[in-house]
């Protein structure tokens, strides 16, 4: 799946790679200017995406107290106007457009003036967006899930994930965005995206409730076994369910306190290092064709040329360009 943006018509080039490409998912993002307000640039790059039949992701990035009211209602109030003009526009440039809208609102730090990301606040703005959004029937993205305050992997990085992750799932998110990212998604991991799969197993596993039938009452076998000493380990009904009831994480200790101690202590970052270098490892990325390899080329340097008479590539690189398409170790030269 990839994330398309907007800058300088790059779109014009990114929707031709795209669909290059046979399969490939993708989606368009674009963020309003809070408060109230849209640039003219990430509108032109909608009609675009919409026209080449792209979903849409449309959302904003409201501060509390900065670009909306400090209150969580009131910044509410402005956030939903956004949204609502984002779904009334793609539907009047292509009525059907796919779209989704997405919550990304977060408290000012009254210290610093930034963001503060991670907050609980910016939690429950998310959970009442999603509430809405699911009476308006429109999809919603729960982003804030994403931010968290953290620079590294650590036990804040941990709760403010979970929590956060949670909230959204609970109040009806349909995407909830928060695997990898660290402070403000301006840093990112494979090991915290391990970890964040972990909780996302978690959060679905609480989702999915108790499965509550006959055989997972279990009466007959209750009264089979009877009281001590009596016990369930070695019964069939054990074997088949105990997989289907329990979620079983990747990266967690799961360890008695004597198997830990003799395994070297290893602890949560340490099995999700591992398990990350495994997947690396036996990574195998499908190659493109050579047709695809060819028209992706061709695009790029319509691109190139498109810029260059714009201005905004310089003679200079032009020239180094000029002499990469030359080399003999270029494979479209």
């Amino acid at each position: 799946m990839n994330l398309c943006c907007y800058a300088n018509d790059c779109e014009i080039f990114t929707i031709k790679m795209i669909q290059a490409i046979e399969g490939m998912e993708s989606f368009a993002a674009g963020h309003s200017a809070p408060p109230l307000s849209f640039s003219r640039e990430m509108m032109e790059s909608f009609f675009r995406y919409i026209e080449a039949d792209f979903p849409i992701w449309a959302g904003g990035g409201p501060v509390m107290g900065g670009t909306t009211p400090v209150t969580i209602a009131g910044s509410m109030v402005v956030t939903n106007a956004e949204m609502v003009a984002y779904v009334v526009f793609t539907q009047l440039v292509r009525p059907g457009a796919r779209v989704m809208v997405h919550d990304y609102a977060l408290p000012i730090n009254m210290r610093t003036g930034a963001p503060n990301f991670g907050a609980m606040e910016a939690f429950i703005h998310q959970a009442i967006f999603n509430q809405i959004w699911r009476r308006y029937r429109v999809p919603s993205v729960a982003t804030s899930a994403g931010l968290v305050s953290s620079k590294k992997i650590d036990f804040k990085c941990g709760y403010e994930k979970a929590f956060s992750s949670l909230i959204g799932a609970l109040s009806g998110a349909h995407v909830i965005q928060f695997a990898g990212g660290i402070y403000g998604e301006l840093e990112a991991h494979p090991v915290q995206a391990l970890l964040d799969n972990d909780i996302a197993g978690m959060v679905g596993r609480f989702l999915q409730g108790a499965n509550v039938n006959d055989e997972t009452l279990a009466v007959d076998l209750i009264e089979e076994v009877g009281p001590i000493p009596g016990h369930y380990l070695g019964k069939a009904h054990t074997r088949e369910w105990w997989k289907k009831e329990y979620f079983l994480p990747e990266a967690a200790d799961t360890l008695t306190l004597p198997e830990w101690v003799k395994g070297g202590k290893k602890d949560c970052l340490d099995y999700a290092r591992e398990r990350v270098e495994e997947l690396v490892a036996g990574h195998r990325p499908l190659p493109l064709t050579d047709a695809q390899e060819e028209e992706l080329e061709k695009i790029l340097r319509e691109e190139r040329e498109y810029y260059r008479k714009s201005g905004l590539i310089s003679e200079k690189a032009w020239d180094g360009y000029e002499q990469e398409l030359s080399s003999p170790d270029y494979p479209y030269a």
